[in-house]
C-alpha cells in the first residue's frame, strides 16, 4: 500500500455505514500497522480500513462556502463584482439590519437595487458582501 503514499485518497473504514476519510496519504507504517491521513495527520489502524481508492479530482475540493467576515463595499468595482458574481450581501442603514443574505441586481452611481426591488442609496446605507471561498 505504500505506493498510496503522498496521493489523495477517499478511505473507508469500520462496519456499514462506513466513516469516511478523504485526504492525502501521509504514511504507510507497517511497524505501528497504522496509516496517517490528512493534514490533521489522522492516524487510521490497518485493522479498521476496509479499501482504500484515489480520490477523484472534483472529490478533491471543499464545496464553496461563504467568508465568514466580510467588507464594505465603496468602490464601483465592487458592487460590479456582487451582481456578477451574485455574492450574499447584507445591507445596514446606520445600526439596523435592513437585509441578510440578499443579492444585488443592479447598481448605478448613487443607488443599489436588491433581488426584492428595493432601490437603496449608496450614500445612506452600508453594503457588507462576503463572498465565496472555495
Amino acid at each position: 500500500m505504500r505506493h498510496w503514499v503522498g496521493k489523495p485518497v477517499i478511505m473507508y473504514c469500520g462496519v456499514r455505514p462506513y466513516t469516511i476519510m478523504k485526504g492525502v496519504l501521509r504514511k504507510w507504517d507497517s511497524s505501528t500497522r497504522i496509516a496517517v491521513i490528512g493534514h490533521q495527520e489522522i492516524a487510521v489502524p490497518f485493522r479498521d480500513i476496509v479499501f482504500i481508492k484515489a480520490l477523484a479530482p472534483r472529490e478533491r475540493a471543499l464545496p464553496p462556502v461563504l467568508h465568514s467576515i466580510g467588507y464594505i463595499m465603496r468602490e464601483r468595482q465592487q458592487f460590479d463584482n456582487a451582481v456578477y458574481f451574485k455574492s450574499a450581501v447584507s445591507v445596514w442603514k446606520d445600526d439596523l439590519l435592513l437585509a441578510f443574505d440578499t443579492t444585488i441586481v443592479s447598481h448605478t452611481k448613487g443607488t443599489v437595487t436588491l433581488q426584492d426591488g428595493q432601490n437603496l442609496l449608496k450614500g445612506t446605507h452600508l453594503f457588507v458582501v462576503r463572498s465565496l471561498r472555495g
